[in-house]
């Protein structure tokens, strides 16, 4: 599919609209996504747990590092196919 769409009418952009969302809806209810965006908080929770000197921040950023560092190893076993970061 290339950018260049030939959309004329509001009928044309609701169709690529829906055919768009479609082809991603797998990834948005994929357990990968909501695992990235756990990384997410739990990165912003360390470095605000770390700012209020919390020993919290350990347990946080060893989850991110445990993270990175499992999904690494299933990428290079080709376990998991698509980059993750």
């Amino acid at each position: 599919m290339t950018m260049g769409h030939d959309i004329h009418t509001l009928k044309d952009a609701s169709a690529l609209l829906r055919r768009v969302w479609r082809n991603a809806i797998p990834f948005f209810l994929s357990i990968e996504l909501a695992l990235m965006v756990l990384v997410a908080i739990a990165t912003v929770a360390g470095v605000f747990f770390a700012a209020m000197g919390d020993l919290r921040s350990v347990l946080a950023f060893g989850f991110v590092i445990a993270y990175v560092g499992t999904r690494s190893v299933l990428h290079v076993k080709r376990i998991v196919s698509w980059p993750f970061i």
